[in-house]
């Protein structure tokens, strides 16, 4: 993993294209990334990604603030935003005419999200910080960081772990049955820190060595990380674009890497 920004553009792209695009942005607690997207011929035209970010409210200020990219009217601006107020309710509980009965349980007063999975059967409660959302534009669809995750769904097997790695946080899918079972976010600033995790949560899912294990964002093959995952596990896998996006802007970048991010336009 690495604490490298990096900023990608084509050189054909012109900014009056910016209203047949979309904004794509990604927003953990310690990383900021966005990618602009042709939606009329599928092609990834700038992609952005800042690892290590030490204060993500400032670093958001000073990016839209500063960068062209982001000041453009888009067709669409979706943000997938890291939040620890969250909750999974069953389609069968779900009442929506009463949301706010569920807004006890997020663990803050504010402003609260619904994003509805109907293919998973149940439905994400979210709120997220102000100071984030304030940073962004007003038109923004904000997405919990799960549904990314939740949109690649349909592209795993049966028995499948995803994993989506920024530089010192991991982001966990696991999918049995075609259901989702479980999902969970961490930090790990080490691979010390990341083994002691992995083992939790194959111990709390039984998970054996057979299982299939997809890997996008930043973790290369070798790395510590890598290797820790070899350990317990024989099938592991890159998991590259599931959408359309084409970009020769990734001809010479390990296309994993923007998996999750690219991946947030596959969200409604």
């Amino acid at each position: 993993m690495t604490n490298n920004s990096l900023l990608l553009i084509d050189p054909n792209f012109k900014t009056a294209e910016s209203i047949n695009c979309h904004l794509l942005l990604k927003i953990t607690n310690d990383s900021f990334s966005y990618a602009v997207v042709n939606k009329e011929r599928g092609q990834v035209n700038v992609i952005f990604d800042k690892q290590h970010s030490g204060d993500i409210e400032q670093d958001l200020k000073v990016a839209f603030e500063t960068d062209a990219h982001l000041t453009q009217k888009y067709g669409a601006i979706k943000a997938a935003v890291y939040t620890s107020n969250f909750i999974f309710i069953p389609h069968e509980w779900f009442d929506a005419d009463n949301q706010s009965v569920y807004s006890k349980f997020l663990g803050s007063e504010g402003k609260f999200y619904t994003q509805h999975h109907t293919e998973l059967g149940f439905n994400t409660l979210f709120s997220i910080s102000e100071k984030v959302e304030d940073k962004l534009p007003k038109d923004t669809r904000f997405y919990p960081q799960s549904s990314p995750l939740f949109a690649l769904f349909g592209n795993l097997s049966e028995d499948a772990l995803l994993i989506d790695f920024t530089a010192s946080t991991f982001n966990v899918l696991f999918v049995k049955d075609k259901k989702v079972i479980f999902q969970n976010h961490y930090s790990a600033e080490t691979a010390e820190e990341f083994n002691y995790f992995l083992l939790l949560i194959i111990e709390q899912l039984g998970l054996n060595e057979s299982v299939s294990v997809y890997l996008q964002g930043i973790i290369n093959e070798d790395d510590d990380y890598y290797n820790t995952l070899l350990k317990y596990f024989n099938n592991l896998y890159f998991f590259l674009p599931a959408g359309k996006q084409s970009s020769d802007l990734l001809a010479d970048m390990p296309k994993h890497y923007f998996s999750g991010l690219l991946a947030l336009d596959l969200c409604e």
